[in-house]
């Protein structure tokens, strides 16, 4: 019980002084200070802070009496104080992260010129490489999409995927993105609100073409980063694994092969079910 008022945010003292008022009912500074054992010096500054949470009433007399407020209107009080807490240190920490991202992304950094790979499996660990790389990309995206990609994270049940807002962050600061779309998925998927709200870019920032994929899919990081993605041999709907590679060569011969297989795709068609897109 003293442990719960604790975590409501009463301290040691203002907890001992709620308590002791619940068993006494009324009284006076001088009973509450001997019967809970709080100095009467500090006494009073706790009984205001008492005051400003609610949970005790004050009876202007001579001497001034106190009375506690009944249990379940003062854990009332007490939770909404504290939801208000972590409310407002939620919405500072969200301030603080978005202040502490343009000051990371401002630090001025060597160029990439070293190999580096690092690879994951499992589909969460494949989202979460997936999300950095579009979290990290400068100026231009070119992406192979295949069916466990669009399906597991693009087709979410959430109302904004992760992959989605990842992307629709990229879009707006003018990333520019290409993406090659199996023809199976064209033909096949339904279209959600996360791909609508990636498509009304279509015509800006970003262009889609619709291929019959015949190697490993892939995507290209501004010239310089590939992800290889593996498909799972047992489940369609799922990335089985990714290799995440830094290193420009690869990246410039990857991106020449991106390029003969999009000038060999056909554009993609806003019809039927895409109409209600824009």
């Amino acid at each position: 019980m003293f442990e719960n008022l604790r975590s409501l945010g009463l301290t040691k003292y203002e907890a001992d002084v709620y308590l002791t008022l619940l068993r006494l009912g009324s009284a006076d500074a001088n009973l509450i200070s001997s019967t809970s054992g709080v100095p009467l010096g500090r006494l009073y500054s706790i009984l205001n802070d008492l005051l400003e949470k609610r949970i005790i009433h004050s009876q202007e007399t001579r001497p001034r009496k106190f009375v506690a407020v009944d249990p379940s209107t003062s854990i009332k009080y007490l939770i909404e104080a504290q939801r208000f807490k972590l409310k407002q240190q939620s919405l500072a920490l969200d301030d603080m992260a978005s202040e502490l991202e343009k000051e990371l992304l401002g630090i001025k950094r060597s160029p990439r010129n070293k190999q580096f790979w690092t690879a994951a499996m499992g589909a969460g660990a494949v989202l979460d490489i997936i999300i950095e790389q579009l979290n990290m990309v400068n100026k231009e995206m070119s992406l192979t999409v295949g069916y466990p990609e669009f399906s597991n994270y693009v087709l979410s049940k959430k109302p904004e995927s992760d992959l989605t807002k990842a992307m629709l962050r990229a879009l707006e600061r003018g990333v520019k993105f290409r993406m090659l779309i199996d023809r199976v998925i064209n033909s096949e998927q339904s279209i959600d609100e996360n791909v609508k709200s990636i498509f009304r870019y279509l015509g800006k920032n970003l262009e889609c073409r619709i291929t019959t994929f015949s190697s490993t899919l892939f995507d290209v990081i501004d010239d310089d980063m590939v992800n290889i993605k593996i498909n799972s041999p047992v489940r369609k709907e799922e990335l089985f694994a990714i290799v995440h590679v830094r290193d420009k060569d690869l990246a410039v011969e990857m991106k020449e092969y991106f390029d003969e297989v999009w000038n060999e795709a056909e554009p993609m068609k806003l019809c039927g079910k895409f109409d209600s897109i824009h």
